[in-house]
């Protein structure tokens, strides 16, 4: 039953959600659009299991309904509930997971992790109905996102402890289940002088209420160092020191405490009880003498008995008292023991049965339980439920036992896929599991009922990997569970076929367009096709030891050859570990061959066939006239700009931008040792204006800023340092328009967007972008420039500028109010482009923008109501707009729209 103030939070909520609904519904029927996108081919109708089973850590059950992390085609992870089994939100729009896992219920509200990357990872609550989410707290403001340490509830409130980066304090923060009421309570260094001597190693931990009820148990950890407990009521004077480990804490997590009863904990071998302060925090015994091997394994509590089993297959109880410290049994070895309990009755699952105790070692015995390794229990009412992985048929399987030999059985889920070995969660009078990554299954005493199958009956095709050659895409597309195809399509049904044999399995494929070819690689092997079948072949790289071939990034097409990252596996004396990462060419008929090994050293610290290359990892790159310029890390000069024509005699270094040097001492470094090794400026973002290339680099000197190059050391220079002195700048997002570029770098408090021509007096700022932040997706239309930028007011949402402060601007607020639509996928048309956005209303669908707010329009509503069809990449081939979609009833397909249509 909700307090009146949790109802006026739920009707505030509700109320605000049909303003912006009815908004929305006015501003979708207004731009109603004439393109509507069609399927060109239904290429799988197969049924494919899921490769992303449902989460189930965290998953909470509240009234009769249990809310989990679970991930379908079109929408990753987000928090589903079961009455009905439904998505509550598309948090993270479209396929990336915005529902990382559930925290609890607490006010009528569930509050969860969630990540709309507008904020990073935080915590968000619900009123479990669909789109009811909103934001609890931004304790790391922006993307960078926390993950909080514990989440207890007391003294009517919630307690959990956040850092706003990783080497940054914790911060122990509080809440009354509002953004208004959370807040940050005390910093656990400067407030509480419980500090870290190494932010590398330490970190801190909140268990939650101590048994007297005065404060919260904290515990800290530092890798070689003692530990400590404290009790903590968020003030000096209520934080008191209860235990500093001598030994160390053995099993972080493992923390034996019952709700009302005392804690205990082990420090080495020395087992210590505690009531909540520093009186009763006492030593009960060394265990020394009764177990051998001091690792913990698992630990109960159980009407105040301590339980807890070792890697030695102990099986120990403790009372509190040195007399009342002994060994149950010792179960048999290698059998991982693993303790559960039905009620006040204490149970030790192994590998081989079910031990069971009266409390002294005469009245402890086994029996026959569930056969292989236990990889989950769930006590209900009277009984437990075990999944356990069967060596002999090498599948897991479902048991349920009530602690006795005759309660004890298999559990038969009827027919269907396997049984995923992910867990289980407590649901009801029994247990919800999933089987083939998708079926999700209500198990009791008695039988298994089928609620929901994640994963329609239609399988999805695809498309991945796709690019565009001549007025045809080519793509990978899964025709089948085990059957992964290159196809070429000109956006018709009839011109849709598979060009390329199946390569197998649900693998994406990276591939490239290179010289009018596409190149990718597949079973060890160099492909390329030209988007015929006939044109479509392999080659096996220049060795006969190689274990497997992997093509990592593209450098780019010069000289009549395609050059490449690639990674060879060898099998070889004495190169017989890792794989090294260099230059690879191929013309799209011979090859491939290693172009060079730009960083030939290795370690080889044990002798013959132990030996480690260090690769020079080159690429990506960019064309500029006769040469290819791409970063590469040769251990001598660190990782900086190179230059190749495609031959091994025109390989090498453009500029060592960072000419710093860092002493290196490894004896074991071959083919001779390094003194000093280079220092990284580490050129990235590359991209072609004209006859020169723009690119954003370290010199060791004035932080990542603007550089630019024609491909030689004294065309190579700093285009501007925008931040003075060692601070970076860091400019991204790099786009060419004619012979100069547009980007993203800091200015003030945020970030600007800039122009230059190379020039440092030809680079200005076109506008602060006063309030906005997180801009991406920087696109070239003609004169208009289009990107995605976060303000608070309104979100993310579509943005447009014409190279001036005036003419940069919001396009529109597709979705009124502080969650924005998240544009994403970005293609540019002849007078604008199409992207993907969620209003809110229709989920994350098709839409175009010519740059103007009455221009802006929804094309279709491909997965009708709140589901996302998720749309993108967008490619334009034989006048069509080509893309992957999933309309909830066919998988995710191809569809296209026509250009000519696109016509507002």
């Amino acid at each position: 039953m909700r307090t009146a103030k949790e109802t006026e939070d739920v009707m505030r909520i509700q109320s605000r959600r049909a303003v912006w609904v009815g908004v929305l519904l006015v501003f979708a029927g207004a731009l109603a659009g004439k393109a509507q996108p069609h399927l060109v081919a239904d290429l799988n109708q197969e049924s494919v299991d899921s490769p992303t089973p449902p989460s189930w850590f965290g998953s909470v059950e509240h009234d009769g309904v249990l809310y989990f992390s679970a991930s379908d085609p079109s929408h990753g992870y987000e928090v589903w509930r079961t009455d009905g089994t439904f998505r509550l939100m598309d948090l993270c729009p479209g396929r990336c997971s915005g529902g990382v896992r559930t925290l609890g219920f607490f006010r009528g509200f569930l509050y969860f992790l969630g990540d709309d990357r507008e904020h990073g990872l935080e915590i968000w609550r619900t009123d479990g109905t669909v789109g009811g989410e909103e934001l609890l707290a931004d304790v790391c403001p922006g993307t960078c996102g926390t993950v909080p340490s514990g989440w207890v509830e007391w003294r009517d409130g919630l307690w959990f402890l956040a850092q706003e980066s990783f080497d940054a304090d914790a911060v122990l923060w509080t809440s009354d289940g509002t953004a208004a009421g959370t807040r940050p309570v005390a910093n656990l260094c400067t407030d509480l002088s419980i500090c870290r001597s190494d932010p590398d190693d330490s970190q801190a931990v909140l268990a939650g209420p101590d048994p007297s009820g005065q404060g919260l148990l904290l515990w800290t950890f530092k890798i070689d160092e003692p530990r400590s407990l404290f009790r903590t009521d968020g003030t000096v004077g209520g934080t008191v020191l209860l235990h500093h480990f001598v030994a160390g804490f053995q099993f972080e997590g493992q923390i034996g405490r019952a709700p009302a009863g005392p804690l205990y904990f082990l420090d080495g071998l020395n087992l210590w009880t505690s009531d909540g302060t520093p009186a009763g925090t006492l030593l009960v015994r060394n265990l020394d003498g009764l177990i051998e091997v001091g690792f913990l394994l698992s630990t109960e509590v159980v009407d105040g008995i301590f339980h807890a089993t070792f890697s030695d297959n102990n099986w120990l109880r403790s009372d509190g008292t040195a007399e009342g410290t002994f060994v149950l049994a010792q179960v048999a070895p290698g059998t991982d023991p693993t303790i559960a309990r039905i009620g006040g009755s204490v149970f030790v699952l192994t590998t081989d049965g079910i031990w069971r105790t009266a409390g002294t070692p005469e009245t402890t015995s086994s029996f026959a339980g569930p056969r292989g390794e236990i990889l989950s229990v769930v006590e209900r009412p009277g009984r437990l439920f075990v999944m356990s992985y069967d060596p002999d048929q090498n599948r897991p399987f479902l048991w349920t036992t009530d602690g006795t030999p005759a309660g004890t059985r298999r559990l038969p889920l009827g027919p269907g896929p396997r049984l995923d070995a992910d867990g289980m969660a407590a649901f009801r009078d029994g247990v919800l599991v999933s089987r083939g990554s998708r079926e999700l299954l209500r198990v009791d005493g008695t039988g298994a009922e089928r609620l929901h199958d994640l994963q329609p009956g239609n399988g999805s095709a695809g498309p991945n990997e796709q690019i565009v050659l001549g007025h045809r895409l080519v793509f990978f597309s899964l025709a089948g569970e085990h059957n992964s195809q290159l196809f070429s399509s000109d956006g018709t049904a009839a011109g849709t076929t598979a060009i390329g044999a199946a390569f197998g399995g649900q693998t994406q494929f990276k591939l490239t367009r290179a010289g009018g070819r596409g190149f990718f690689n597949s079973r060890g092997l160099l492909w390329a096709t030209d988007g015929t079948r006939e044109g479509t072949r392999s080659w096996r790289p220049q060795s006969s030891f190689y274990e497997s071939f992997g093509m990592n990034a593209p450098i780019g097409f010069v000289g009549g050859r395609f050059v490449f990252s690639a990674t060879l596996d060898i099998n070889e004396v004495p190169h017989c570990a890792e794989g090294d990462s260099e230059p690879w060419v191929s013309d799209g008929i011979h090859g491939p061959n290693q172009l060079l090994n730009l960083n030939p050293f290795f370690f080889e610290p044990h002798g013959l066939c132990s030996a480690n290359d260090v690769s020079s990892s080159p690429g990506p790159g960019v064309v500029v006239g006769p040469l290819a310029l791409f970063a590469a890390d040769d251990l001598v000069h660190g990782r900086e700009l190179f230059a190749t024509d495609g031959t091994k005699e025109g390989t090498r270094l453009v500029a060592d931008i960072n000419p710093k040097r860092q002493p290196f001492d490894h004896p074991d470094l071959l083919p001779h040792p390094l003194h000093f090794v280079g220092e990284d400026s580490d050129p990235t973002d590359l991209v072609r204006a004209g006859s020169r290339a723009f690119f954003v680099a370290d010199d060791g000197t004035t932080g990542r800023e603007l550089w630019v190059t024609n491909g030689t050391r004294r065309g190579t220079r700093r285009v501007a340092d925008f931040v003075p002195g060692p601070g970076s700048s860091s400019p991204h997002n790099l786009v060419a328009v004619g012979k100069g570029i547009y980007f993203f770098a800091a200015h003030g408090e945020g970030e600007g967007l800039f122009k230059s021509d190379g020039t440092r007096s030809g680079t200005v700022l076109v506008s602060d972008l006063a309030g906005v932040s997180q801009a991406r997706d920087l696109t070239v239309v003609r004169d208009k420039l289009f990107f995605v930028a976060f303000r608070p007011e309104t979100g993310t949402e579509l943005w447009t500028s014409q190279g001036t402060a005036a003419t940069t601007r919001q396009v529109a607020d597709l979705r009124p109010g502080p969650r924005g639509s998240a544009p994403q996928s970005l293609k540019g048309l002849d007078d604008g482009v199409i992207f993907a956005a969620d209003d809110g209303i229709a989920g994350l669908e098709p839409w175009t923008s010519d740059g103007t707010p009455e221009g802006t329009i929804r094309r279709g509503d491909l997965a009708p109501g709140r589901d996302a069809s998720s749309p993108g990449p967008f490619s334009i081939a034989n006048g069509q707009i080509l893309f992957g979609a999933d309309d909830g009833e066919h998988g995710r397909e191809l569809w296209a729209i026509p250009v000519a249509e696109l016509v507002n």
